[in-house]
């Protein structure tokens, strides 16, 4: 995946998101992350059979480190290898992720997954990057809402966005997004002051991709 940030902007953090792991004996598996030239171990052979990695945060500063705790592991947990080893690194360029199944016979999809990337600029202004590995659209919050919600959405890469919301006879209410966006998970925001009460539908478009939401105005 493309993090698509200044060049000068260094590492100051990573955290790396499982969502879903489905595989047949998840004990097999391996699962790492490069960069620019470094590399961290993330997963190395723990679990057992079944879906063991379901919303799992990978994180330096997590209490309890893999393969401590029981599966299935959903929570925070340190990593097999500390992400620090990035630290200082730029985080603009490409960040690859290699999983590998060291047995055979087995089956199972690394589902979705998110790079949680913190940096900061010579002026120690400090941003974070989560690039999703998928486009996404998320449920707005508050829901029902008035006047205001919020709308999350998440692309894997430079792509262009439409963010738009209809009412119930499919009618356009309002465009929230339609420009080029980098890789990112974004927030937009949706005021709803002068539409009535009702059941609405918030749809997204992406390079080929759309997803819609309900959501619900109360007033």
């Amino acid at each position: 995946m493309l993090v698509n940030v200044p060049a000068d902007h260094r590492v100051t953090d990573v955290n790396f998101l499982i969502d879903t792991i489905l595989h047949t004996w998840d004990s097999d598996l391996r699962l790492y992350v490069q960069h620019n030239g470094i590399g961290a171990k993330l997963l190395n052979n723990i679990g057992g059979s079944g879906d063991n990695f379901i919303g799992t945060m990978l994180n330096d500063s997590a209490a309890i480190a893999l393969p401590n705790g029981f599966p299935p592991f959903t929570g925070t947990y340190r990593p097999y290898d500390s992400l620090s080893r990035f630290n200082n690194s730029f985080a603009a360029g490409y960040w690859r992720i290699i999983i590998t199944d060291t047995a055979t016979g087995d089956t199972g999809v690394l589902k979705a997954w998110c790079l949680v990337i913190s940096h900061t600029n010579v002026s120690g202004i400090e941003e974070t990057t989560i690039i999703p590995n998928t486009n996404r659209l998320y449920q707005n919050y508050p829901n029902p809402f008035n006047p205001v919600t919020k709308i999350r959405y998440g692309l894997p890469k430079k792509s262009f966005v439409r963010l738009s919301v209809f009412n119930s006879l499919g009618q356009v209410a309002a465009v929230l997004v339609n420009a080029i966006k980098d890789a990112n998970t974004y927030e937009a925001v949706f005021d709803a002051t002068n539409l009535p009460s009702g059941v609405y539908y918030y749809k997204l478009e992406a390079d080929g991709f759309n997803d819609t939401k309900k959501m619900v105005i109360i007033k």
